[in-house]
């Protein structure tokens, strides 16, 4: 249980990291940065502003968590205010960024519209889309904290099933244009 537990507090930090970077996507602020990376390899969603939106986002996510971190430091085997939050905030949050690239890459290659999933193996692509940050945020953590292999595990199972309820969350809320 305490496993669980603490794959789950290691999601907090991204969970408010995300709702800040669709909120500044949804309102259109710093519009500036909303240039492609390089929108012939990976589309025009993928944008300078993610990559500048959300590790920030996640350092302050990171300071949210430790904030609150007192009252759950008993249930839980790693606590994020064992590493430097600003260091560990951003290299999460660029993890996050980077490990959805392959998958917009490959989805480019094969003609998938930007924000789109294709008719065949659709749920493969779907779970692919929420599974693919998750991998790069579990990376980032282990630069920074010991997450024992089961904690990983479980982070890594469970937190395409955090990325996809977040997201049906924000476009309930009307900050994402659609739940997957």
């Amino acid at each position: 249980m305490r496993s669980l537990a603490t794959a789950l507090w290691l999601t907090v930090p991204l969970v408010i990291a995300g709702v800040l970077h669709m909120l500044v996507v949804r309102r259109d602020w710093l519009s500036s940065l909303r240039r492609p990376l390089a929108e012939r390899l990976f589309g025009p969603n993928k944008t300078v502003r993610g990559f500048v939106v959300m590790p920030l986002a996640t350092v302050l996510g990171v300071y949210v968590a430790r904030a609150f971190e007192p009252r759950v430091a008993g249930g839980v085997d790693v606590h994020v205010a064992d590493a430097p939050p600003i260091a560990l905030g951003l290299v999460v949050g660029l993890g996050y960024m980077i490990a959805e690239l392959p998958n917009s890459f490959v989805k480019r290659r094969l003609g998938i519209e930007p924000g789109e999933l294709p008719e065949r193996n659709r749920v493969l692509f779907a779970f692919v889309d929420q599974a693919d940050s998750v991998i790069g945020c579990a990376l980032g953590y282990l630069v920074f904290l010991p997450i024992p292999l089961t904690v990983l595990g479980i982070l890594v199972v469970l937190g395409p099933t955090v990325h996809l309820v977040v997201n049906v969350a924000l476009y309930l809320a009307g900050l994402r244009r659609r739940p997957v």
